[in-house]
């Protein structure tokens, strides 16, 4: 299928202009502030005909995560639309469904601007749906509709701002923006909880209040320790990586390496699979079960499939939750061998979702052992001690690649699993999410930075490869 068609239409559609200089790394950095700031500031304003602001979110936290949304705001569904959309079109030009080279400009213009439509499109579906589902702006529900729809448009030109002038990317910024505000409103909220005197909002407020009170109570603090070790851990295994060897074919004695790291299909599986799980929490209404039904007044069939989605669906925000159950507050319920297999269930249908997303991912992108030969091979490249073909590059690639497709993906769900366990603050696949971006933010930053020194300076900290 091609896109020509909408070729024509390319020029009505609002793009944001590259700079006409290279801009210093301040400059990127206000940019990145810049952005960062609007993107909080959308988060508290509240649209036109929303007038209750106190929205039942229970269950959703997730979502808010992993699509950096802010339900009830003009945000209320985030960069869903945009993910959304370049999802599905990458998963189109990999499977060869859309005959698009994005090695081209022209091609590449093209995807952009069909991305920028479905965005429009999705940004529609997705604000009705949501304001639909959360009974928002009842005799103003179409304004309301508008209005959400906007905020995402607004988000999809401020990450183009980003990509443009400023460092990595606006999706990237606004995911780890969120996360971070979760994490450091979890931890030092210093507001009480409304009809509760002297217990705070945040862990840390909340360890002082009740100190003074003679009370010490040192389990407060065991999600922001649990954050900090999670943390650590993902910080390492994104560091961690094997190389393959390579030389250059037409030039002897230079020699180069393709890593291949740790987490190689990143968080992709992670996020398909907590999306598909957050769902799925939405089947049960299909049979006539809604929030607030007790067990007892379910029939035969709604009590089945209620205990069945609770166990595959547990660990964000259902009334039968597990997320944290390894804080030592609460690790005596581990006593129960419900619960145990509780956790073995939805751990085991949490794992093979990220292992079944992470091979569908790297078979229909540029990860695959055949898309990498022809990188390598289109760069000239060759592995040290063969001739230049690149069927022998296919060959070594096939021996490391697909076996760290499953083996990432296990991690990666290891980590989200254990983190959720553990009930750190903003979600173990927030975290896995934030960490990722901020380190590919980090070597930009180096890049950046050692791009502007001088060459003498770069050849005082070793040879860049």
């Amino acid at each position: 299928m091609k896109l020509e068609f909408i070729r024509p239409f390319l020029k009505y559609i609002p793009e944001v202009k590259k700079p006409s200089r290279a801009l210093p790394l301040k400059e990127k950095v206000l940019w990145v502030a810049l952005v960062l700031g609007i993107f909080f500031v959308l988060g508290v304003i509240y649209p036109l005909g929303i007038t209750e602001t106190e929205l039942n979110k229970s269950g959703f936290e997730l979502m808010q995560i992993v699509f950096a949304s802010q339900i009830g705001s003009l945000i209320t569904v985030g960069i869903g639309p945009i993910v959304v959309a370049s999802i599905m079109l990458q998963l189109l030009v990999g499977t060869g469904a859309l005959e698009l080279d994005l090695t081209r400009n022209e091609d590449k213009a093209l995807f952009q601007g069909a991305q920028k439509i479905l965005v429009v499109i999705f940004a529609l579906l997705e604000s009705a749906a949501m304001c639909a589902a959360f009974q928002l702006g009842g005799n103003m529900y179409w304004i309301v509709v508008l209005q959400v729809a906007m905020g995402s448009i607004i988000l999809m030109f401020l990450d183009e701002i980003i990509s443009k002038y400023g460092i990595g990317s606006g999706i990237g910024l606004f995911i780890a923006g969120g996360v971070s505000q979760t994490i450091i409103t979890a931890s030092i909220n210093p507001m009480q909880m409304a009809g509760a005197v002297g217990i705070y909002a945040g862990a840390i407020p909340n360890f002082i209040s009740k100190l003074v009170a003679g009370h010490f109570d040192i389990f407060l603090l065991f999600p922001i320790v649990a954050t900090l070790f999670i943390f650590l851990v993902v910080v390492y295994g994104e560091s961690m990586r094997l190389e393959i060897p390579l030389a250059y074919g037409t030039l002897r004695g230079i020699s180069a390496r393709y890593p291949i790291k740790f987490f190689y299909v990143s968080n992709i599986p992670v996020i398909l699979a907590a999306a598909l799980i957050q769902s799925l929490q939405l089947i049960p209404s299909i049979f006539g079960i809604h929030a607030g039904m007790s067990y007892q007044e379910m029939n035969i069939l709604q009590q089945g499939v209620y205990t069945l989605f609770s166990y595959i669906t547990t660990g964000y925000g259902n009334s039968n939750n597990i997320y944290g159950i390894l804080n030592p507050s609460s690790i005596y319920q581990l006593g129960d061998i419900t619960v145990i297999i509780h956790m073995l269930i939805y751990g085991t249908f949490f794992l093979a979702l990220c292992v079944l997303f992470g091979k569908f991912w790297a078979a229909t992108t540029n990860i695959g052992p055949e898309k990498v030969a022809q990188q390598i091979h289109q760069g000239g490249m060759q592995i040290p001690g063969f001739r230049r073909d690149i069927r022998v590059i296919q060959h070594v690639l096939e021996r490391y690649i697909p076996q760290m497709v499953v083996i990432s993906s296990v991690a990666v769900g290891v980590l989200a699993l254990f983190a959720d366990f553990l009930g750190v603050f903003g979600s173990g696949t927030g975290i896995l999410l934030t960490v990722g971006i901020l380190f590919r933010m980090y070597e930009q930053l180096q890049k950046e930075e050692m791009g502007s020194m001088p060459m003498w300076f770069r050849g005082l900290f070793g040879k860049q490869r």
